[in-house]
């Protein structure tokens, strides 16, 4: 869980440096996560690189204002689906941790789930 919260941050922090390249560790989380951005126009794309066995992710990003953490190893913050309203619909990408694996706030309440909140992008 930690691994993720290191490769979000570093693109955060390149992005806000005026780098439009990131270099994180690799975990099959990072992806989930980087898969749900790129379908969110927040990266431009992001590569898998083999180094000695060892594995990085390149991730070229697009734009990302703003970046918070909810739920934590240490504190876990349950949304119900009825508690997803129009405003965090439309002005936000919102992430959550089900039992289907990671949804943005616009799939769980398509099909009706609920989950842990993980982050909200703009």
């Amino acid at each position: 869980m930690k691994n993720y919260f290191d490769s979000i941050n570093r693109i955060f922090n390149s992005y806000n440096s005026g780098k439009k390249i990131s270099f994180c560790n690799y975990s099959n989380f990072t992806m989930l996560l980087l898969r749900i951005f790129f379908e969110n126009n927040f990266i431009e794309n992001y590569f898998l690189l083999i180094i000695n066995k060892k594995k990085f992710i390149i991730v070229f990003i697009k734009n990302i204002y703003y970046l918070k953490y909810f739920s934590k190893p240490s504190r876990k913050i349950f949304l119900k689906n009825k508690n997803i309203n129009s405003l965090l619909l439309n002005i936000s990408l919102g992430i959550i941790n089900t039992n289907l694996g990671l949804l943005t706030f616009k799939e769980c309440k398509q099909i009706g789930i609920s989950g842990f909140i993980i982050m909200i992008i703009l």
